[in-house]
C-alpha cells in the first residue's frame, strides 16, 4: 500500500471519457457509492478493539533480551485510518469534477451499515462486529469493483488489494485472540451478537444495492451471497472452541442478500435468526 491514501489520482483523460460515456443517473450512483464508503470506512476506523488487545497482547523477549509488545493492532488502526482518508479524499475530488451528480443527496438507509459499525460496543461484541464486517464489506467491495466503472473508484481499490487479504487475516486474529477460547457457555453470547450483527449488516448494505440497481447498474445478488457466507464461514470456523454458528443458518443469513424487500418482516427477521441459533 502507498504510504498516504490521500495521493491516488485519476488521469484526466479517464475521467473525461467516463464523464462522456455515462449517464446522470449512473453517476448519481457512483456518488451514492462514494458517500457509503465514506461513511462505512470512518466508521470502521475504530470498530477493532485496539485499547483492548493493545493492553492484553502477550510480550516476548527480542533476541537482544528487551521484552517486546506486538503491534498488529497499531497497524490495523493506521491502516483503517488510511483506508478512511483515501476514500475522503477521493469523494472531495468527486464533488469538485462532477458538481450536479453529487448535488443529489443519497437516501439516509444508505448509511445504516455505517452506524451499526460506528457505535461505541464492548470488547468482546466489538470483535464479533469486525468478523461481521470482514465476511460482509469484502464482498460490498468486490460488487463494486464488477460494477462501478468510475476510474477513480477502480484505481483507489486496486491500490487497496494490494494489502487487503493480509489486512483482513490479521483483522481476523486479533478479534479472535480477543474473544478467547469459547466454552459451551461463553459462545453463547458470541453467537447472539452474531447473529444479530450478520442480520443488520445484510439489511444495511442493501441500500446501496438499490442505488445501483437505480442508477441502471446491473447487480449480482447471488454472488455476494455466497461470497458472504463463505467468507463468514471462514471466520467463525478459525475461532478457538466450541462452534458459534451451523453451515444453515450461515446461509440463511446470507440468504437476506437477494431477497428484493423486506416489508413488515424487517423488524422480525432478526428475532426469528436469533431463535434459531438457540436451537
Amino acid at each position: 500500500m502507498v504510504d498516504d491514501m490521500r495521493e491516488v489520482r485519476t488521469p484526466p483523460e479517464l475521467l473525461a471519457r467516463w464523464a462522456l460515456e455515462t449517464a446522470v443517473q449512473a453517476q448519481e450512483a457512483t456518488w451514492s457509492a462514494l458517500c457509503f464508503l465514506v461513511e462505512v470506512e470512518h466508521a470502521a476506523a475504530t470498530q477493532l478493539p485496539v485499547p483492548s488487545v493493545l493492553r492484553s497482547e502477550k510480550a516476548a523477549l527480542d533476541p537482544d533480551g528487551f521484552l517486546r509488545v506486538p503491534r498488529a493492532a497499531l497497524e490495523q488502526f493506521r491502516l483503517r485510518s488510511q483506508r478512511a482518508m483515501g476514500w475522503m479524499e477521493q469523494l472531495l475530488f468527486f464533488r469538485e469534477r462532477f458538481p450536479t451528480a453529487a448535488q443529489r443527496n443519497p437516501p439516509e438507509s444508505l448509511y445504516g451499515l455505517a452506524r451499526l459499525f460506528g457505535g461505541y460496543a464492548a470488547p468482546q461484541d466489538a470483535a464479533v462486529d469486525v468478523l461481521v464486517r470482514e465476511s460482509v464489506l469484502p464482498e460490498i467491495e468486490d460488487l463494486l469493483h464488477r460494477t462501478v466503472r468510475y476510474p477513480g473508484l477502480q484505481l483507489m481499490q486496486e491500490r487497496l488489494r494490494e494489502s487487503d487479504t493480509q489486512r483482513s487475516a490479521e483483522a481476523r486474529r486479533l478479534a479472535g485472540s480477543v474473544l478467547g477460547e469459547l466454552t459451551s457457555s461463553s459462545v453463547w453470547g458470541v453467537r447472539r451478537r452474531l447473529v444479530s450483527t450478520a442480520t443488520r449488516a445484510v439489511l444495511g448494505a442493501r441500500p446501496l444495492l438499490e442505488e445501483l440497481e437505480r442508477g441502471g447498474m446491473k447487480v449480482d445478488r447471488g454472488r455476494a451471497a455466497r461470497g458472504f457466507a463463505r467468507r463468514l464461514e471462514e471466520a467463525v470456523s478459525a475461532l478457538s472452541g466450541v462452534r458459534v454458528l451451523p453451515e444453515a443458518l450461515i446461509a440463511r443469513l446470507a440468504g437476506k442478500v437477494v431477497e428484493p424487500g423486506e416489508g413488515a418482516d424487517a423488524v422480525e427477521e432478526p428475532r426469528k435468526a436469533q431463535a434459531d441459533s438457540r436451537k
